[in-house]
Parts: C-alpha cells; sequence; structure tokens
C-alpha cells in the first residue's frame, strides 16, 4: 500500500490528474492516452500508470492472443477520483495552472480563507504565519489565474481588500472537501492484476 506521500503526489501531478480524467472518459489503453496529450511521453505515461496501480486507483489487464496488449480500467475508489479528476479539467485552467494551485498549499489556504470573507493581506498573514512577501507572491499568481481580485477601498488610510471570483467558487469544493476526503479511498488498497482472453470470433 503506498503512504499518503505517494497519494499526495498523484495529487499534485498534472499527468496523474489528466490519466485519471482520460479513463474516466473511456479512454482505456495507453495508445489512446498518449494521443489525447501530446505532451505525455510514453515513459512518463507509464510511470503514472503503475503509481495509479498501487494505490488501486486503476487495475491493469493483459489480453492474451494476437495481438498482445494491455488495457486499464478505474477501480471503485478510482472511479470516484477519476470524477473529479475530470471536473478539475473543466474548471478552465490548464493543467499547470492546476498544478501550480495544487502544490502550493498557501494558495488553497488563502481561497479557503477568503470563501468564508474578503480579508486584508494582514489578516491573511496572520492566520497564515508567513512572510509578506511569499504572501503577495501567492496572491498576485492567484489574481493572474482570475481566481482573485483585488479592491482598494478608499478609506484612510487606504485599503486593500481580497475577494474570491466566482472562477474561485466553482474550484474550490474541487480542493477541499472532497480532495480531503480521498486519502480514506487508500485504506486497504492493494495491487490487482488479472488476464483476459478474447472470446473466439
Amino acid at each position: 500500500m503506498e503512504n499518503l506521500d505517494g497519494w499526495s503526489d498523484v495529487l499534485r501531478c498534472k499527468w496523474s490528474v489528466a490519466v485519471l480524467a482520460a479513463l474516466h472518459d473511456g479512454y482505456c489503453r495507453p495508445s489512446q492516452i498518449l494521443r489525447l496529450y501530446p505532451e505525455l511521453t510514453f515513459k512518463v505515461l507509464w510511470q503514472r500508470l503503475r503509481k495509479l496501480e498501487r494505490l488501486n486507483l486503476v487495475e491493469r489487464i493483459a489480453f492474451d492472443g494476437f495481438p498482445r496488449h494491455t488495457e486499464y480500467q478505474l477501480t471503485p475508489s478510482g472511479r470516484v477520483v477519476a470524477k473529479w479528476a475530470k471536473r478539475l479539467m473543466e474548471s478552465g485552467l490548464t493543467l499547470d495552472e492546476l498544478t501550480a494551485v495544487l502544490r502550493c498549499r498557501y494558495m488553497v489556504a488563502i481561497l479557503r480563507l477568503l470563501a468564508q470573507h474578503p480579508r486584508r493581506p494582514k489578516g491573511l498573514q496572520a492566520r497564515l504565519k508567513i512572510a509578506d512577501k511569499l504572501l503577495f507572491e501567492r496572491l498576485a499568481k492567484l489574481e493572474a489565474l482570475g481566481l482573485v481580485r483585488r479592491e482598494i477601498v478608499p478609506t484612510r488610510p487606504v485599503q486593500v481588500l481580497y475577494h474570491l471570483t466566482d472562477r474561485a467558487q466553482t474550484l474550490l469544493p474541487l480542493l477541499m472537501d472532497e480532495l480531503l476526503a480521498f486519502p480514506d479511498l487508500l485504506k486497504g488498497s492493494n495491487k490487482r492484476q488479472r488476464t483476459k482472453t478474447p472470446a473466439p470470433l
């Protein structure tokens, strides 16, 4: 059984998310997945599939006969995660943008705090306990992704408030409750493989 570090690696890997979404859509052969994502190499695909298999999210089916080929299908746990991956892919962010958010705990934390109510940078800093420079770098990234917006309040002194955008409101549930619940799917996971022989024509 993979530990939770392996699980976190899957969630933060753009190709793992992409492969799960592809399997959700019915692409079961490695060659089909490679055609779907031209930038994905065979080596990386093989590594991701092996990782997903060890986590009991996919299972490999080797077909006898000629030509021999291998297909992958989602396990019951894998179908749950693949549904999440598909919804994540439909968020409007690119794969690189998605993984930039998933890999940074502070970005997710900022979004969760802003979901409660708009906040000033000092309020975010007090909750997150991070340096000013790091906070403003993360806020600038989230603003560039269209997930937060900045409001200048014309008071004395001038105040700055950060709000979630509608785009972030749609994305946030996928980064919170569902995401946090997924490690429970790993309990009791094990590797499985079976061989099928095609029925006679």
